[in-house]
């Protein structure tokens, strides 16, 4: 068999026989029709010439030999009235080398100036082998193989500068395959092992042994050509598969769908109501230069306005001198300048958003006109879709680079980032696989406080079921006088939900219930008020009444939340900054890593040791002068607080707690997440003490540890405790804290036991300034 201009192995041996069509032909010779037999009789006298016509030539260096014989045999497959119309051949199986063809096949191959020759593109000589295999086990034996790759066909039309794309759909009905003695019988069972073993090459050759077979008849081959297809196919791809030439890429594929090599495509972004360039060195713009812009409002016509920016419609303009003196716009001047005469700009609209705009211009007038638009079509969307893909990657682009760099790493802990990143590059540079691994500082001592706003849940809960009640009864007061001017059920059954609704606030915010209020009111109220604004002038004014106590933003009644939320706002912050102002100050007196967390209130890890610091040595000392300072922070921050309230909206409280913790732990900075974390099962006890001592008891009772006005200390080891009650004590003595220390033991949390704490109220009535009394501490740190 030849194949792609060489003989290789194949399954079967190519007989050419017009068999089936004979065998056709010999009955309509029988027919009592006289024309239609005198047509078959003539067309079988070819064969009474021949009659390897219908056994079968197996020599293709003899097919010229027959070929008045082909043309007359084939013109009954081939009507003449469809021979412009039709791309059609007929060709040997499996030989792609056409024995008759169509007008238009011809005109096609003539146009290419090239004489045709057939390639299977992608195609090896195994796969080729196995084609044939697939037919015999379809055709011959019932075995169905799906899947098959469509085959393709490109050939050159000179005069559009271009290729272009056919598929083939091959007509094999009349063919058949007929074994010889060394063909192997497929049973059910070789065929399932043929499946199983795909890319076995010997196993099929085992099982369809080369010239095993003979393949007799002709395959009828139609031509489509899917070039819009395959250049819509190829504009995806090359969105799809970043590249230096994607643009040059895209507008060549367009020109080939629009038949037109002359063509220039251009997109431009929309942002903030004008047209602007891509910023993107591949990316052209047919009107716009690099800094130029076009105003939606000042540089187009109403008309040209009304189809792009609000219909979201392509405008299409088929000759740009004579819209220059109509319309005088902006645009319009930008389209002259450009010399191209004719254009079309469409939007680019993804999920109802103006992305941008793609533009095509031609050198010639009306050659873009209301037509083009039918083909553009179909690759608007495409181009919308990634309009929006690359915008989003942008932005991503954009968030990385500012997490890449500007991700704050703690001063204390940035030699370390520095020596791992060092590695890397060295490992990239020396062509190594290259891995930024976790960071881990051994035997270090945390400490951990926080300032909690006390009861927060509950006084947010409050505020909302406030909030809620006075828009219920806005909502109630227009009902009701609506129903007493024109009495209707649904207005009764609309106040009873009401009043269903105001007494469950009453008692409590239910979870969920906020949600199914404003659902209610947005599905159920609002468009029976709407009627009554069209309806009655007086229940508008009520309407509009309500309205007005509704948040602008929120259309919602948002005050007694706007209250509690400005004060935690403010408290977060004034504590926030002032803890940040003091942790400066801090790592003067020994480098630890900090990191601090507004949530309700404020709360903050230390982690101290030697592997936090490359230059300096630890020592316990500075260790018990940091929870010295931490604490004198605490009772500052309590003062700060306690200054702060006359300034709040709302009534709100803080509750101050310590937890003590003299294990040394292993801290490591996790590459994948970003943030320190506590390492090791053992060492993760102390995780979970912090998100739970804070709503512990003591022990016997219903009282919280924490309280308004003390800072608890919360501590495992009597050691920590005496340590601590000597912090006090000094304290106490400079003004900050009340003489009195209660010593009590915590319930039992999940999992953790054995717990106590230190409590003792904050003198709010005055005390040595936070500056002076940390000067003394770092003078006694000093003299150690």
């Amino acid at each position: 068999m030849i194949y792609n201009g060489k003989e290789v192995e194949f399954p079967a041996i190519m007989h050419v026989s017009f068999f089936k069509l004979i065998e056709q032909l010999e009955e309509m010779a029988k027919s009592k029709d006289a024309g239609q037999a005198s047509y078959a009789k003539d067309l079988l006298k070819e064969v009474e010439k021949y009659p390897e016509l219908k056994d079968g030539i197996s020599d293709v260096t003899k097919l010229k030999k027959y070929q008045k014989s082909f043309d007359k045999l084939s013109k009954p497959l081939f009507p003449s009235i469809l021979s412009t119309n039709e791309i059609k051949i007929l060709t040997p199986p499996f030989y792609f080398e056409p024995i008759y063809t169509s007008e238009r096949f011809d005109n096609i191959v003539s146009a290419s100036g090239e004489p045709f020759e057939f390639r299977m593109k992608d195609v090896d000589e195994d796969l080729f082998y196995k084609y044939c295999c697939y037919f015999i086990l379809g055709k011959y034996f019932g075995y169905q193989i799906g899947g098959s790759t469509p085959q393709f066909l490109e050939i050159e039309n000179k005069a559009q500068g271009f290729n272009r794309v056919y598929k083939l759909l091959i007509n094999a009905d009349l063919s058949e395959f007929i074994p010889t003695d060394k063909a192997v019988q497929i049973t059910q069972e070789d065929f399932e092992e043929l499946i199983n073993n795909f890319d076995d090459m010997d196993l099929w050759k085992q099982k369809f042994p080369p010239n095993s077979w003979i393949m007799r008849g002709i395959n009828i081959v139609n031509l489509v050509d899917v070039t819009a297809d395959q250049s819509i196919g190829n504009i995806t791809s090359n969105l799809l598969v970043k590249s230096d030439n994607t643009f040059e890429n895209i507008q060549h594929s367009v020109r080939r769908m629009l038949n037109n090599t002359n063509l220039s495509i251009g997109i431009v972004s929309y942002e903030n109501e004008m047209l602007l360039p891509i910023d993107h060195r591949d990316v052209n713009s047919i009107l716009l230069q690099e800094g130029e812009w076009l105003s939606c409002d000042k540089d187009f016509c109403p008309f040209s306005c009304q189809e792009l920016f609000v219909k979201k419609e392509p405008f299409v303009v088929t000759d740009a001198d004579h819209f220059h003196e109509v319309s005088g716009t902006g645009m319009a001047q930008k389209l002259k300048d450009s010399g191209y005469k004719s254009y079309i700009i469409a939007p680019l609209v993804h999920e109802g958003e103006l992305l941008g705009f793609m533009e095509l211009g031609s050198k010639n007038k009306y050659e873009l006109n209301r037509g083009s638009l039918d083909m553009l079509g179909q690759i608007v969307p495409i181009l919308s879709m990634a309009k929006k893909r690359f915008q989003t990657e942008s932005q991503n682009l954009v968030e990385a680079v500012i997490q890449q760099e500007c991700t704050t790493i703690h001063s204390s802990v940035k030699w370390r980032f520095e020596e791992e990143a060092m590695k890397f590059i060295n490992k990239q540079e020396e062509g190594e696989e290259a891995m930024f691994t976790d960071i881990v500082f051994d035997h270090l001592y945390p400490l951990y406080g926080q300032l909690d706003i006390k009861g927060s849940s509950e006084r947010r809960n409050r505020a909302v079921s406030k909030d809620l009640i006075k828009q219920l009864n806005g909502v109630t007061k227009v009902l009701k006088t609506a129903n007493k001017e024109k009495p209707l059920p649904v207005l009764d059954e609309l106040l009873h939900r009401l009043n269903g609704f105001n007494g469950e606030l009453k008692k409590n915010l239910a979870a969920g219930s906020e949600h199914r209020i404003l659902s209610f009111l947005k599905d159920d109220v609002y468009p029976v008020f709407d009627h009554f604004k069209n309806d009655d002038r007086a229940l508008k004014e009520l309407v509009e009444e309500y309205e007005s106590m509704l948040d602008a933003d929120l259309r919602t009644v948002y005050e007694e939340r706007k209250k509690y939320d400005t004060s935690v706002n403010l408290i977060n912050q004034r504590l926030a900054s002032y803890l940040d102002k003091k942790q400066i100050e801090a790592q003067e007196m020994f480098p630890h890593y900090f990191e601090r967390y507004k949530t309700d209130g404020v709360e903050f890890n230390m982690y101290i040791g030697q592997s936090i610091t490359n230059d300096k040595t630890f020592s316990e000392i500075f260790l018990r002068n940091l929870r010295l300072w931490q604490l004198l922070v605490m009772c500052e921050m309590e003062n700060e607080f306690h200054s702060l309230r006359k300034e709040l909206t709302a009534p709100v409280e803080i509750a101050s707690l310590i937890l003590v913790y003299s294990t040394p732990l292993s801290v490591h900075f996790r590459m994948d997440e970003k943030k320190f974390d506590v390492e090791g099962a053992y060492n993760a006890r102390y995780e979970i003490i912090k998100k739970r001592v804070d709503k512990a008891h003591i022990k016997g009772t219903k009282e919280r540890i924490t309280q308004p006005g003390h800072i608890v200390i919360v501590y495992s080891q009597e050691q920590d405790a005496n340590e601590y009650r000597t912090y006090l004590q000094f304290l106490s003595s400079k003004g900050y804290l009340k003489p009195k220390i209660e010593d009590v033991a915590l319930e039992d949390l999940q999992g953790v036991h054995g717990l106590r704490a230190l409590r003792v109220a904050v003198d709010y009535a005055g005390s040595m300034g936070v500056d002076e009394l940390i000067r003394e501490i770092e003078e006694g740190t000093s003299a150690e």
